[in-house]
Formats: structure tokens, C-alpha cells, sequence
């Protein structure tokens, strides 16, 4: 329901915190395909914040926060 709402907005940048923290891995892989077909296809910004390494390795680009510090991985850790 949430990316609907924000489809909706007409805005072109979907900012989604945790957005598969509360549901099982079938709706949460469903989510996460949406979001990237949005990005993808759609050429919307998405902006995933996340502690899920598996939906981090997916992403186009990862930034991670460490006391404070944000810096962009070049590579995740294995």
C-alpha cells in the first residue's frame, strides 16, 4: 500500500525504510521487484535503507553509516 501511495504522489523519488522488516520473504522479494522495476524501468529514484545484507547486495549502489560516518562500499563484505 505504501509504494502505491507514493506513486500516487506523482513524485519521482520513493524513499522506503526497511520496507521488508515486517513481512515474509515471498511479499518481502515481491517488494524489493518492484522497487528495483521501478528504478529500473521506470527511472525512479529509490532509496532503500536497509539491514538486510541480501537486499543490500541487490542495489545499484550501497552507503553504510558508522558512527555517524556515511561512506559508499566498493564491495560488501562476504
Amino acid at each position: 500500500m505504501a509504494i502505491a501511495r507514493a506513486l500516487a504522489s506523482g513524485a519521482r523519488v520513493i524513499l522506503a525504510d526497511e520496507p521488508t522488516g515486517n513481512l515474509d520473504k515471498a511479499n518481502g522479494e515481491n517488494v524489493i521487484e518492484i522497487l528495483r522495476q521501478l528504478a529500473h524501468q521506470q527511472r525512479y529514484c529509490v532509496v532503500v535503507v536497509t539491514h538486510n545484507l541480501e537486499i543490500a547486495e541487490r542495489s545499484d549502489k550501497v552507503w553504510s553509516m558508522s558512527d555517524g560516518v556515511l561512506t559508499e562500499q566498493v564491495a560488501l563484505p562476504a
